[in-house]
């Protein structure tokens, strides 16, 4: 503890982050060289095989159109409830409770929730039936079309919760200046409002997009082995296989190399959002 004109400030010695750095270091950092020193155990032949395999081609592809589309549904609906409650949580918090919730319930849980919902006796299906609307058999929950009301319904309150800072950050006194200033609604929307939550709202795109690539155990539970999907192709040469697992870790690679990219993205966009939005 050291005294300051303004206080008493706590000082904690350095080593005391010797049991995080530790930890770091066996979850994160030595299975990512793991990972990486394993999917080339066989060397450039076994990129070969894994870049000339259909399979794994076909869940590369699903799983980035799967991330792209629910990505784009997600960012829209979700920076849309953000502007509307921003300025109106100190009276309403619950809402962010329930935001808070549905963004971070995944899994088992969820794939419960949904089957209990969409499945083929789910509560949804029930009562459309009995207005005349038949979801099955056109309908199937272990598809992409299933999975993709599935990652909705946790992406669209993620995208909501991390863009709700930079829609609150927005100043009444804007409005009232480009008011004053002859400006309608829709000439401030995209001429003051739009270039400053631009970068805000990419970069919370891009954490949308992240969520959904990686997805895996809300995936796997609800279609099973169903839907060929990157990170279901990882986990079932990592579970089931015994003579593939360096499939799994180029697999694994290739996901970490797009998730990197992404990352940038965020990285470049958040640093711009922050010199509107500090």
């Amino acid at each position: 503890m050291s005294g300051t004109k303004k206080g008493w400030r706590l000082e904690l010695p350095p080593l005391l982050t010797v049991p995080y750095l530790v930890l770091c270091a066996f979850f994160l950092i030595f299975p990512l060289v793991a990972v990486i020193g394993t999917s080339f155990q066989d060397g450039f032949s076994g990129w070969v095989r894994v870049m000339q395999n259909s399979t794994y081609f076909t869940a590369l592809k699903q799983s980035l159109l799967l991330a792209v589309w629910t990505t784009a549904e997600a960012s829209v609906a979700g920076a849309a409830l953000a502007l509307v409650w921003a300025h109106r949580l100190k009276r309403h918090g619950w809402f962010l409770a329930i935001l808070n919730f549905a963004a971070h319930n995944g899994g088992i849980s969820l794939a419960f929730a949904i089957m209990a919902t969409l499945g083929t006796n789910g509560m949804l299906t029930i009562l459309l039936k009995q207005v005349g609307i038949d979801l099955y058999p056109g309908f199937q929950l272990s598809s992409i079309q299933g999975l993709h009301w599935a990652y909705l319904s946790f992406l669209i309150p993620f995208m909501s919760m991390i863009f709700l800072p930079a829609a609150g950050a927005l100043r009444q006194d804007w409005r009232e200046a480009a008011s004053t200033l002859g400006a309608g609604r829709l000439q401030y929307a995209f001429r003051v409002a739009g270039p400053v939550l631009l970068p805000a709202y990419l970069s919370s795109a891009a954490l949308v997009f992240l969520q959904a690539l990686g997805t895996y155990a809300t995936a796997q539970a609800i279609s099973g082995n169903n839907v060929n999907l990157l990170t279901i192709q990882i986990g079932y040469l990592i579970q089931q296989s015994l003579f593939r697992h360096a499939d799994a870790n180029a697999l694994s690679f290739i996901l970490l190399i797009m998730m990197v990219f992404v990352v940038l993205i965020y990285r470049s966009a958040n640093r711009k959002a922050a010199r509107w939005l500090e």
